[in-house]
């Protein structure tokens, strides 16, 4: 962490500050802000601005140990004062003016800046001589005073009286602490941990400085794949502690008393309060700055002022008191009648702390509220303490359910195994039989085991109702295990003829299959119809919240070409799941939004929020999820040059040791491709790609199967894939699938006309790295048709497109001049060496004879202008041309095929 933090979210406040001080008569300024809120920080700042200007500065620095000293605060500036002069009232003045004349001396008789921190501890006598600079316009001063702070009338009157303009600083926002973490940090930070350093911090940079050193002391903050992000709930450091402390210091027993109940309770209403304190004892905490009140509905709260006050107060509680005062506050909203849902949650939890009244039914109400909540902890407390107050199947189910939802998938299934075994009814057989599919589903990967379970509970249950809902997870099982078009074809009936639950659940993978295929229009009328599914849905909580439908919408609206809606609706799910708290909401919404941002060709921020995604379900334990995730990650940093990473994460996936994935494999199998290209393995790459598009026909994987093929003729094949990839774009909606047709036939054709009209398709999706290639290719074929005008024109716009696309490093890309020279056959043949191959190993690889492989590198040392081998990987980066001519294999006889 950086030690010299930048100023960072006060560009307004610093411009008007430079302007006055720059100005000849300009007004003073005093800034004003709570404890921490940067007021120092710009202070200083502005003295280095002025100091920069060559303006004559000077800095004085008020403290409570000085204020008791007649212009304590301005001696290292002033002349050894006469005692004796100082004491009577004439003589003070004539000390003011001796002072003032003594400034004015030592600056030359020129106004200079004086900047005076923590003006509001400044004795009364150095407050008069800063009131009489100001008046006199011998200095531009610049003073801070904290807000709540009895100040000197002197420096009060400074903005009361329109001699300085009042600057009231609040707490940063949370677009400038994530900028100011970014810097201080030297890397980008998770969207989470910056909404959880804002919600503890509120602004306070001081605080923000001492969560952030805290967290890194006890790796609580970690850089994972180059993101900042938080391995678990931030705990005050001790130097934070005694900073909070400072602030809460001359409480009296009975304030502290009452702080400490806000803390346990809050938001505290004013009726509960009243039963168990003096409101004018409220009151004056509020004046203070310690509490704080607000109206919710008719309901008057009061709240902690500060976060961390809260956090610093209950973490000096011991247990005994900690007890008594949840305790009383169970007592005291019990007794004023506890109407509000939020109240059960809370009482709940008040009793679970203090061990006294636990009644089963309040318990299980409150984990059911602390579930919707996203608090899957404190759900399972709640829970568990429900059975042990006599609930027994509902209290053993959700605690089952719960510890699953936080990873532990395997206590899980032991778990939900056992309550199987005791099920009375059919609801009871069902509710657990659909919850072990799910968690031996997306929690271990066990399909096979999952479908068992469905199979074993079917021949127990005659409810219609509770077969429906294994139906539909029979349907979200065979998308994964044989892919879009088994799925569809599953959950049909289901959607059909099952209300609630059911059709919730079979309209989700309904959607996720007809995604794949392409049908957005049936996407967005099923997605809805699961939606109002869900949210009519009674009984406990479904696996997933309705807003998981949002998902597959936005992957249907990318594989269409509407990658603006579709990156709009994930950017407004990924912030809903930060504000409702919901870790796999925002591992999801992040994973979508890196595939739709990689899509884009916005590479850097598809990987950031696909590190994001995958830590994620990392944390949850969400093997299948965590392989979806990786796949889009390595193929957006492979396509970026950072193949080390991308080979990483590969790896990774392949140890996670999941069975097959019909849904997303091809996704994998892409990035497995782009990895190769990287390598300058293009044979490996187009084996893996014809593998991915027959897996995508195979399994009605229409969107994956058409990507495929597309990137097949980006790395050279694209006469080889055209007619294959019309007729499979053909059955698929929207615009992007006859834009990718487009470009292939015109590779095919080496058109550049229609090269340069499908570089326009694409720019008009927002899809610039393909518009990019499409327009470095156009100028490839410009060039050898000898039209240097129409080409350097199709090179510019190529260069503007790939600009924005974070340093894709793609084979249409690279050396468009280079191409127009270099052979197909010489490039591959070039890559392989400077990949480090031996000319014996090239030879096997593309079955060539030893001599064919000479005089292929013969002849590139000649046209590239090198001496030899060792001269080859620089000369390849530097020209970076493709392996294939745009027009595929067919388009250069001497092409070497690869064997297979």
């Amino acid at each position: 962490m950086r030690v010299d933090w930048p100023l960072v979210g006060r560009g307004g406040e610093l411009r008007l500050l430079t302007g006055l001080m720059r100005a000849q008569a300009g007004k003073s300024v005093v800034l004003a802000g709570t404890a921490g809120v940067g007021k120092t920080r710009l202070l200083l700042e502005c003295l280095t601005v002025a100091e920069t200007s060559g303006l004559p500065t000077a800095r004085v620095a008020a403290t409570r140990s000085a204020a008791h000293l007649p212009f304590g605060a301005f001696a290292p500036l002033l002349p050894p004062p006469d005692p004796q002069a100082v004491e009577a009232v004439e003589g003070q003045g004539e000390f003011l003016r001796r002072c003032c004349a003594a400034l004015a001396d030592r600056f030359g008789g020129h106004r200079f800046v004086l900047c005076v921190d923590d003006a509001h501890l400044l004795d009364h006598a150095s407050a008069t001589l800063l009131h009489h600079l100001v008046v006199s316009g011998l200095a531009f001063v610049v003073a801070t005073v904290r807000i709540g702070e009895a100040t000197p009338d002197p420096v009060v009157a400074l903005w009361k009286d329109g001699l300085a303009e009042r600057l009231d600083l609040t707490g940063l926002r949370s677009e400038a602490i994530e900028e100011l973490l970014g810097l201080a940090l030297e890397g980008p930070i998770d969207r989470a941990a910056v909404a959880r350093f804002s919600l503890r911090c509120q602004g306070n940079v001081l605080y923000l400085r001492e969560l952030v050193a805290g967290a890194l002391d006890t790796q609580v903050l970690v850089n994972e794949g180059g993101i900042w992000r938080l391995t678990r709930e931030l705990i005050p450091s001790d130097r934070l502690v005694e900073l909070v402390e400072t602030r809460l210091s001359g409480l009296t027993d009975l304030e502290r008393w009452l702080l400490e109940v806000v803390a346990l309770g809050e938001p505290v209403g004013s009726a509960e309060l009243r039963t168990l304190a003096d409101l004018s004892l409220v009151e004056a905490l509020e004046r203070h700055g310690l509490v704080a009140s607000r109206v919710n509905g008719r309901r008057l709260e009061v709240h902690l002022a500060h976060p961390l006050y809260g956090e610093v107060l209950r973490a000096r509680l011991s247990p005994l008191r900690a007890r008594s005062i949840a305790s009383s506050l169970a007592r005291a909203v019990e007794g004023t009648g506890a109407r509000r849902r939020e109240d059960t949650l809370r009482v709940g939890t008040w009793q679970l702390e203090s061990g006294e009244g636990l009644r089963g039914e309040l318990m299980l109400s409150a984990a059911g509220v602390a579930r919707q909540r996203y608090d899957f902890a404190l759900a399972e407390r709640l829970a568990r303490a429900a059975v042990d107050a006599g609930v027994g199947f509902e209290g053993l189910f959700c605690a089952a359910q719960m510890a699953g939802f936080q990873g532990r998938v395997v206590d899980a299934e032991i778990e939900l195994a056992a309550i199987a075994a005791g099920a009375a009814d059919d609801r009871q057989r069902g509710l657990v039989a659909v919850t072990r599919m799910d968690n031996l589903q997306y929690g271990l990967g066990r399909s096979d085991e999952a479908l068992r379970v469905g199979e074993e509970a079917e021949a127990q249950i005659a409810d219609s109702t509770w077969r429906y809902e294994i139906a539909a997870r029979r349907a979200a099982i065979l998308v994964r295990t044989e892919g879009p078009r088994a799925a569809v074809e599953a959950a049909e009936p289901v959607c059909r003829e099952a209300e609630g639950r059911a059709r919730a659940w079979a309209c989700l993978f309904s959607v996720v299959g007809l995604s794949r295929m392409g049908r957005l229009n049936d996407v967005l009328h099923i997605a809805s119809r699961g939606h109002d599914a869900a949210l009519a849905a009674t009984g406990p909580p479904l696996q997933w919240p309705p807003e998981i439908f949002a998902s597959m919408r936005c992957e249907a609206l990318m594989h269409a070409g509407r990658l603006q809606e579709a990156e709009a609706l994930a950017t407004d799910e990924y912030r809903r799941a930060l504000d409702d708290g919901s870790e796999e909401m925002r591992g999801v919404y992040a994973w979508f939004l890196s595939k739709v941002l990689a899509s884009r060709g916005r590479l850097h921020l598809a990987a950031e929020y696909g590190y994001e995604g995958a830590a994620v379900f990392r944390q949850l334990g969400r093997r299948p999820f965590l392989a979806h995730v990786i796949g889009v990650l390595a193929g957006a940093l492979a396509v970026s040059g950072r193949h080390n990473e991308a080979a990483e994460l590969l790896a990774e996936a392949e140890a996670i040791n999941m069975p097959p994935d019909e849904v997303y494999a091809v996704e994998t199998l892409q990035a497995r491709a782009w990895l190769a290209v990287a390598h300058g393995d293009i044979p490996q790459a187009q084996a893996i790609l014809e593998e991915a598009a027959r897996r995508g026909e195979r399994t009605g994987d229409l969107a994956g199967q058409v990507s495929a093929l597309h990137d097949l003729a980006r790395i050279g094949a694209a006469r080889d894939v055209a007619d294959r990839l019309a007729d499979a774009a053909g059955s698929m909606e929207g615009e992007l699938p006859p834009a990718r047709v487009r470009h292939v036939v015109a590779l095919a054709a080496n058109d550049a006309g229609e090269l340069e009209q499908a570089s326009d398709d694409f720019e008009g999706l927002g899809c610039d790295l393909f518009a990019a290639e499409a327009a470095a290719s156009a100028a490839v074929v410009w060039r050898r048709s000898g039209l240097t005008r129409q080409a350097a024109a199709a090179e510019r716009r190529a260069g503007l497109l790939a600009a924005g696309c974070d340093g894709a490093a793609t084979p249409a890309l690279c050396g468009i001049a280079a191409r127009a020279v270099i052979t197909s056959a010489e490039h591959q043949v070039a890559r392989l060496a400077a990949a480090g191959r031996s000319n014996k190993q090239i030879a096997d690889e593309l079955v060539l004879s030893l001599r064919t492989v000479e005089n292929y590198l013969h002849r590139v040392y000649e046209k590239l202008g090198i001496t030899g081998r060792s001269e080859l990987a620089a000369a390849l980066k530097e020209h970076s041309p493709p392996p294939f001519s745009e027009g595929g294999p067919s388009a250069n006889r001497e092409l070497v095929r690869p064997r297979g």
